[in-house]
């Protein structure tokens, strides 16, 4: 579900509503190759699920952003091209409490730049205003730069890695209470 147009703290990075037109093959791009199959590692995908998306997919997957009531969904833009996307779980799953946020920088001239760093920091904001007491998200533990992203956010480890039995991967889950952040509006 996209709900608003957000403006991030850099005037190059705006999170706007997902668009099948422009976004799929957009996708498609960005997970062909090594570059693509590496980050879907960092994303958690098993490697053995890995393979190359047909522009259908990718069309199909856009689609059903749109439709869900169960998440916020938003394409990051960074001057004036969309670089990745961002979405916040409304529901809990068997390993991570909701709201939950994912993001995914698919561009590759796009990172190292801030722009994970400044949609998230938006994303906080537009769940704080709306009276959300915490925010969780989870890393692959071999994710360090995600986990460093996360930590550098304000958020805090909690628990213990743990084992996911749907991927058999080794994942981190992170907090960040929401409540008494200040709002510049």
């Amino acid at each position: 579900m996209f709900v608003c147009h957000l403006d991030t703290a850099d005037p190059l990075i705006d999170l706007i509503a997902p668009n099948i037109s422009r976004d799929a093959p957009l996708a498609v791009r960005w997970l062909a190759g090594s570059q693509g199959r590496e980050t879907l590692r960092m994303m958690g995908i098993p490697e053995g699920e890995i393979r190359s998306a047909s522009l259908d997919e990718e069309r199909a997957r856009v689609a059903g952003f749109m439709k869900r009531q169960d998440q916020f969904n938003w394409m990051i833009e960074f001057k004036g091209g969309v670089v990745g996307a961002i979405w916040v779980d409304l529901r809990p799953s068997p390993v991570l409490l909701a709201p939950a946020v994912s993001y995914m920088i698919g561009d590759l001239q796009a990172r190292r730049k801030g722009v994970a760093r400044a949609s998230l920091d938006a994303v906080v904001q537009f769940l704080s205003r709306r009276g959300f007491a915490s925010l969780y998200a989870r890393t692959l533990v071999i994710n360090s730069k995600s986990a460093a992203l996360l930590t550098g956010a304000g958020f805090a480890v909690r628990g213990e890695p743990y084992l996911d039995p749907d991927d058999g991967q080794r994942w981190r889950n992170f907090v960040l209470r929401l409540q008494g952040l200040d709002d510049d509006e």
